[in-house]
């Protein structure tokens, strides 16, 4: 692979290019085809910045940091390459996966039903609760970033889905603090 170092207001010593080349060479356990990466390295003030654009087969993967000293700066910008790139590559061998299978075995769509039952009712045994709304809830397939994505952008408190790649059943939750909580659900 190919590296073009630029340094804006600032030298690049033969020590930071082997370090960098060392970083960006990781990058090969992801793909196979990198063509190339441009670096920008530069300095205001007291903070150094590193931005790095990688060529990947028709694909660019950038990503920027600021730190204290230089390689703190590559170091944070390679390891945010190594998380984008781990994605995309979960991303294209889930997709190779479940290319031309639906969701589910038999190619219709799974739904569970959702049940609210009176506070009060509780505890009196099976017979004896109320149930106050009762709704399908579609259960569909994707990944546990994702279901915490849309969950952030629903607003809701939970989240049924099925894994993309082990067909498990799961809900995501959020918890006080602000976090999120997963249950794997599974009979056995």
């Amino acid at each position: 692979m190919q590296v073009t170092v630029t340094g804006r207001q600032f030298e690049i010593t033969p020590a930071l290019r082997r370090h960098l080349d060392v970083r960006l060479n990781r990058m090969h356990r992801y793909l196979d085809r990198l063509h190339g990466a441009q670096v920008t390295l530069s300095t205001q003030k007291h903070l150094y910045r590193a931005e790095v654009v990688l060529h990947a087969n028709g694909r660019d993967f950038t990503s920027k940091d600021t730190a204290e000293d230089m390689y703190s700066a590559v170091d944070r910008v390679a390891d945010k390459l190594d998380k984008q790139l781990a994605r995309f590559k979960d991303k294209r061998t889930s997709q190779r996966k479940n290319a031309g299978r639906q969701n589910g075995a038999t190619g219709t769509p799974k739904y569970g039903t959702l049940r609210v039952l009176r506070a009060d009712t509780v505890g009196r045994g099976i017979d004896a609760h109320d149930v106050v709304s009762a709704a399908d809830y579609p259960i569909d397939g994707m990944t546990v970033d994702d279901a915490i994505q849309k969950l952030e952008r629903s607003g809701e408190s939970f989240l049924i889905f099925t894994n993309r790649a082990t067909e498990l059943i799961h809900l995501v939750y959020r918890l006080p603090d602000g976090n999120f909580g997963v249950v794997n659900l599974h009979s056995g």
